[in-house]
């Protein structure tokens, strides 16, 4: 979605089976749709996830989120969450640019 001049991707409702939780589907799910959002000109992709989901928080910092923010009582359960962001590296091209627009 388009916000504020940036281009935003969000995972919503990702969910891995008790099961299957050892064999990194969530990882594989979670980098497949950051590759397509990314090849797809974003510049960020954000999401929610419960404070009290430890698992979900590990796996999205060791993809590289940031914690931007704690929504207060965001669940129907009155659970907090953290929206979580990634920012993307600019491409190349438009990384030079922003280096000669700055004088570098």
């Amino acid at each position: 979605d388009k916000h504020r001049e940036m281009f935003r991707g969000y995972i919503g409702m990702l969910v891995v089976d008790k099961r299957a939780r050892k064999a990194k589907l969530g990882s594989a799910l979670v980098t497949r749709a950051l590759e397509v959002m990314r090849a797809a000109g974003a510049d960020e992709c954000t999401l929610e996830a419960e404070t009290t989901n430890e698992g979900a928080l590990r796996l999205y910092q060791s993809l590289g989120f940031i914690r931007d923010k704690r929504l207060c009582r965001y669940y129907l359960s009155g659970t907090d969450a953290y929206r979580l962001k990634l920012l993307f590296p600019l491409p190349p091209q438009a990384a030079d640019a922003l280096g000669q627009a700055q004088g570098q």
